[in-house]
């Protein structure tokens, strides 16, 4: 889909934060107020006119929302509420309050959850609500269990239960199955488990089938914000057949009872065919319910559909990942980025329109990512940083094991607080989100950021001599290894200092020596070469006292003959020695030398003088 350029009333904006709400059209605004201005809408728990049209228009934007997700309004009802995570307590008290038949009468019986570790916060919290809950590590998991036969433990014969997890990883944007695992809950556990498929993310910029009733979720939970940027409405998708289960909750609210009084304990709830009119509690925000309708059409207009949204964002997010990608320093190679996700970018099947990463500078070292996220601000670009209100995605990604996260939490660690790097290793990330009126110059204009931010240049040849004694002082057990190999421990002969640089494996020290230090040393064993022939030390030593001995030989020749001979002996000696002896002349050919670790040491001496 071609990128529609839309006037926005902040178009000097890069907004990178699509997953916590996408950006509203103006013309959106301008529909919504020439509405408002042309028609009364009164409270729809009325007769008067103004409150009927307030009701019909409730009524079409229901149908509306159903004809979105080609949900069949037979099978299918809308319960607006205000976001998904009251979607989801909706669900949750209804479990809670449950009754069930006992041996003993009716009995309170805590229902089992079962959610999986990509799960929101608001996602996991009917855990609280529940005796038995159990968090699935990974979709493997979800399926040995799906295949498993259902087995009852002690006290829990006849319990209800929920399973519960997202279409998109709010973390990391990784796409989860739907059909798949509803249907097959359905045929396994049905009449017992009910599945809550949590929409938010994935809606955003990904269509939803419901048409298939029969391997479509029994409760699924979006906010509209999240897909057309206003009004702050979310909505619980029932599905009809399973709809019975939710008419346990213990709160009643106005417009959702038949009888009640207030002196006495009485009350009689009604249970309608459309479960939004005792499950909507008071009077509906049908303001917001109205402006939805107008949303979805302007969406549309502007857009098309969500088919071409997703390839749109798809094709984008795979670019952005890309670039973020090759961005390395150039001082020593080290990348950048460190991406978080288990899907493949351009797949949306896999994932969708969001790269979760963190930075880490030239030496590999975490980089604050709330100092990231205040730098991108200064620059109007718009990301998130934090845990993104996922515990399951920051262990995973973060590879943060339970004790390790216990010892961060009672050392004082909180959500939402200033600490993002801790021990060495991040508690977070940043995410990058796009949505249907992103473009490519958003991508460029944040990858170009990062690069002029936190990429760092190539050193000057100081720097690296720095580089190098700071790295090398890190390298304790590779020393330890490289002294027991060669047996020996060489010291800088002008410094006095023991040398702590080792390199295992032999490298291509011309290549790896910047071009004026490759000069400058070939120089200075060009000069060495010329006084010395190119011998080391303890032939210089040989040859200067084999020399010493041909001229004290030569005195002693003069005055006595056996002296005369000695000194022809030792004149013999020097030639062969200087023509055939052990020191050999250093050649310095055109092709680049191997070194070892023990000549990586000499150059070391070299370079830190």
């Amino acid at each position: 889909m071609p990128p529609i350029l839309i006037p926005f009333p902040y178009a000097d904006q890069t907004y990178l934060d699509h997953s916590g709400t996408t950006l509203y059209a103006e013309s959106l605004l301008t529909t919504i107020s020439a509405d408002l201005r042309e028609n009364l809408y009164g409270n729809p728990h009325s007769e008067n006119p103004s409150s009927k049209l307030s009701a019909s228009k409730v009524t079409a934007v229901r149908l509306q929302v159903l004809a979105l997700f080609k949900a069949d309004p037979a099978k299918y009802d809308v319960v607006f509420c205000a976001n998904t995570t009251a979607g989801v307590k909706l669900v949750a008290d209804a479990f809670a309050g449950h009754e069930q038949e006992g041996e003993g009468g009716k009995g309170k019986g805590n229902f089992k959850y079962r959610f999986h570790k990509d799960c929101h916060t608001s996602l996991i919290g009917p855990r609280g609500m529940t005796g038995s809950a159990e968090c699935f590590w990974g979709d493997e998991e979800v399926e040995a269990w799906l295949d498993s036969p259902e087995e009852d433990e002690e006290g829990e014969e006849g319990r209800l239960g929920l399973f519960a997890w997202p279409g998109q990883s709010n973390f990391s944007g990784r796409r989860l199955p739907i059909h798949a695992w509803a249907s097959k809950l359905r045929e396994t556990r049905g009449g017992r488990f009910y599945s809550l498929f949590d929409a938010a993310a994935l809606v955003m910029t990904s269509p939803l089938d419901l048409s298939d009733a029969d391997a479509s979720p029994d409760f699924i939970v979006c906010s509209f914000y999240k897909m057309f940027g206003y009004p702050d409405l979310g909505a619980l998708i029932v599905r009809r057949e399973s709809a019975g289960v939710l008419q346990h909750r213990r709160y009643f609210g106005g417009g959702t009872v038949g009888q009640l009084m207030a002196s006495v304990d009485h009350v009689k709830r009604l249970y309608h065919k459309d479960p939004h009119e005792h499950l909507e509690d008071g009077t509906c925000a049908f303001h917001s319910i109205i402006a939805l309708g107008h949303a979805i059409d302007t969406h549309k207009r502007l857009y098309g559909s969500f088919e071409k949204i997703s390839a749109h964002t798809a094709s984008l997010v795979a670019v952005l990942a890309g670039m973020l990608g090759e961005l390395t320093h150039r001082s020593t190679g080290q990348k950048l980025v460190e991406t978080y996700t288990e899907g493949k970018y351009g797949d949306p099947k896999q994932q969708g329109p969001v790269v979760t990463f963190n930075l880490r500078d030239s030496c590999g070292e975490p980089i604050s990512y709330l100092a990231v996220e205040a730098a991108a601000s200064a620059r109007n670009i718009h990301v998130r940083s934090g845990g993104h209100c996922n515990p399951g995605g920051v262990q995973h990604y973060c590879r943060l094991g339970k004790e390790k996260m216990m010892t961060f939490y009672n050392s004082g660690k909180t959500c939402g607080d200033e600490q993002d790097v801790i021990d060495g290793r991040h508690i977070g990330a940043l995410r990058a989100s796009l949505g249907a009126m992103s473009t490519l110059e958003d991508v460029v204009t944040f990858v170009d950021f990062m690069r002029e931010e936190y990429v760092s240049k190539p050193l000057s040849l100081e720097e690296k001599r720095r580089f190098l004694l700071q790295e090398r002082e890190k390298d304790v057990e590779e020393v330890k290894r490289v002294m027991k190999k060669y047996g020996t421990v060489l010291s800088g002969s002008r410094t006095g200092k023991t040398l702590l640089c080792f390199w295992t494996d032999p490298v291509n020290l011309d290549e790896a020596l910047p071009m004026d230090a490759r000069l400058a040393s070939n120089s200075l064993a060009s000069l060495k070469d010329f006084f010395t022939g190119g011998r080391n030390l303890a032939d210089l030593l040989k040859l200067f006292t084999l020399t010493y001995w041909a001229f004290f030989s030569f005195l002693l020749g003069r005055t006595n003959t056996y002296g005369f001979f000695i000194w022809i002996f030792f004149i013999l000696c020097f030639v062969l020695f200087s023509f055939f002896g052990a020191g050999q002349t250093t050649s310095h050919s055109d092709t680049p030398v191997t070194r070892t670790d023990a000549d990586w040491l000499i150059f070391y001496e070299e370079m830190t003088r």
